[in-house]
């Protein structure tokens, strides 16, 4: 299978790494708010995006959603599990029409075994991921709702948005933003629109541009 343009942009496997996967793994498509893993469900295969977008989040004891990342084309998810033999941690839904590369436990397993740099590479991601789940967590504790707002749309910048212009455009609503902020719509918005009063950012229909100062 081809790699399309957006694998070099969002991708932080070694290409070798991703051919190697490539060569094991078996293509699923998945729907719109389809539920590909639930947290705490028993998995024996790591999930490599090729297409799509997919919601990562958790739910809170009093039933409310929190969005923690989205994972884009190139990621792979379910690593932690499969290595440790454990649930996954969160609940990963196709936000758009996408495409997954399952790599079953025991291939992967034989690919590492085999090839030093790959398994140096996933080893890698790992400690990528486990970065950005302290970067989020620090984001959650910042004592005003105005800080923790801007560390959630510096976060998202580094991992869902594109150059534009006058800036970064974040693909993410409003209602993201407040799920991954952890606060209601209503104060994020008027949170939003006081950034936007000062020339920080550009509100537009389910994206915000972080300005260049």
């Amino acid at each position: 299978m081809a790699l399309s343009q957006s694998w070099a942009e969002n991708s932080a496997l070694m290409p070798r790494t991703t051919e190697a996967l490539m060569k094991i793994g078996v293509v699923r498509p998945w729907q719109t708010g389809q539920v590909v893993l639930s947290r705490g469900q028993s998995i024996s295969v790591a999930l490599l995006l090729i297409k799509g977008r997919m919601r990562v989040s958790v739910t809170t004891l009093d039933g409310e959603e929190q969005l923690l990342r989205w994972m884009l084309p190139g990621e792979i998810s379910g690593l932690s599990s499969v290595f440790a033999d454990t649930t996954y941690p969160a609940d990963l839904v196709a936000a758009v029409p996408s495409q997954v590369l399952q790599i079953e436990r025991v291939k992967l397993l034989e690919l590492i075994s085999q090839d030093a740099s790959v398994a140096v590479d996933l080893l890698r991601i790992l400690g990528l991921r486990i970065n950005q789940l302290f970067d989020t967590l620090a984001d959650q504790v910042m004592p005003t709702l105005e800080k923790r707002v801007w560390a959630t749309l510096e976060r998202i910048a580094r991992f869902n948005s594109v150059q534009v212009p006058d800036g970064v455009q974040l693909l993410v609503s409003q209602a993201d933003l407040a799920q991954a902020a952890m606060a209601s719509r209503q104060r994020v918005n008027q949170q939003l629109r006081r950034f936007q009063a000062q020339g920080l950012i550009r509100l537009g229909y389910r994206n915000i541009v972080l300005l260049r100062k």
